[in-house]
């Protein structure tokens, strides 16, 4: 199980090189049907409730049998793009049910509880990555409908990491210069 989940990761952040490089030698559905079966098993393997299970097996086998059908290379683009409309939702979904993720991450250094200021400040990060989640979706929903092959994985496996790791160093550097600061007062 531990593979599974190494090879899905690993596969997951290289999948713009591997659509890129895998459309040289494969038709999409084959492609497609590949990586849908390593999270299948992944998935299968590490989901405890049946139900879970059922809706899993029954998105990827529809999300493949889709793909097979139509083997179109534009749909194995856009899993970024859901990946990122995604991401959005799990982190608006915070923002409506609290505690926010970057709050539940900053907890672990306040176990008597958040101070109100940091819980402001994870509100707005919470914010700021749900913009950018937004943003980077509609720039892999651009790159994937109307850009060559190059330019999308371009963008989605290389310029899309680097804002995402800015993003977060910045944000980093920014909670530490900031709290450190105010712990010292």
């Amino acid at each position: 199980m531990r593979v599974l989940t190494v090879v899905a990761m690993i596969v997951l952040l290289l999948y713009p090189l591997l659509v890129y490089v895998g459309m040289q030698w494969l038709e999409p559905r084959v492609l497609g049907l590949a990586i849908a079966t390593v999270y299948l098993l992944r998935f299968a393997c590490k989901v405890k409730h049946w139900w879970q299970r059922l809706l899993i097996v029954t998105a990827l086998t529809s999300a493949a049998a889709v793909l097979w059908w139509s083997n179109d290379e534009t749909l194995l683009k856009l899993l970024p793009t859901a990946i990122n409309v995604a991401m959005a939702g799990f982190f608006m979904y915070s923002l409506v049910h609290p505690p926010t993720l970057p709050a539940r991450v900053a907890a672990l250094d306040y176990p008597e509880g958040l101070p109100d200021i940091v819980l402001t400040y994870t509100t707005w990060v919470t914010r700021i990555w749900v913009g950018f989640f937004l943003v980077n979706a509609a720039l892999a929903a651009v790159t994937a409908l109307f850009a060559s092959r190059e330019v999308w994985a371009l963008y989605n496996g290389v310029i899309a990491y680097l804002l995402m790791g800015l993003l977060f160093g910045g944000e980093f550097a920014y909670r530490h210069l900031i709290f450190h600061k105010k712990h010292a007062l």
